[in-house]
């Protein structure tokens, strides 16, 4: 077995920041994935918490992001922008938590939540 990579986050600051703007959604539920914090849109994934993933140094929140959107914000923001291992192939963005603000992170989080909400749930949010 691999051991784990050390923490980024010691204190929990950063998650407690991806947990506000995800729950601030309609009907977000939070439950462990592939290890780590991860936040769904009734069964859909839409932000994954990613803490020093297999040793790459970032404290990041990965998230699904709308057709067409990675490309542009890696071309525009490739200081906070990266394209994270395996989900970023599928158009997932993955976010610096380290100079992002939490209007910032409240916007992408919505925009990543608007991309797997069903229609219901956009109802929800729009009403």
């Amino acid at each position: 077995m691999r051991p784990r990579a050390a923490s980024l986050d010691a204190d929990g600051a950063q998650l407690a920041r991806l947990r506000r703007a995800c729950l601030a959604l309609p009907q977000v539920n939070e439950r462990l994935g592939h290890g780590a914090p991860c936040f769904y849109a009734d069964k859909k994934i839409f932000a994954m918490y990613s803490d020093n993933h297999h040793g790459d140094g970032r404290l990041a929140a990965w998230l699904k992001a709308p057709p067409g959107a990675q490309a542009m914000l890696l071309e525009t923001s490739p200081e906070a922008i990266f394209r994270p291992p395996y989900v970023g192939a599928y158009g997932w963005i993955g976010l610096h938590l380290h100079g992002c603000d939490d209007a910032a992170l409240a916007h992408l989080v919505a925009s990543a939540y608007r991309a797997a909400a069903s229609k219901k749930l956009m109802a929800l949010l729009d009403g």
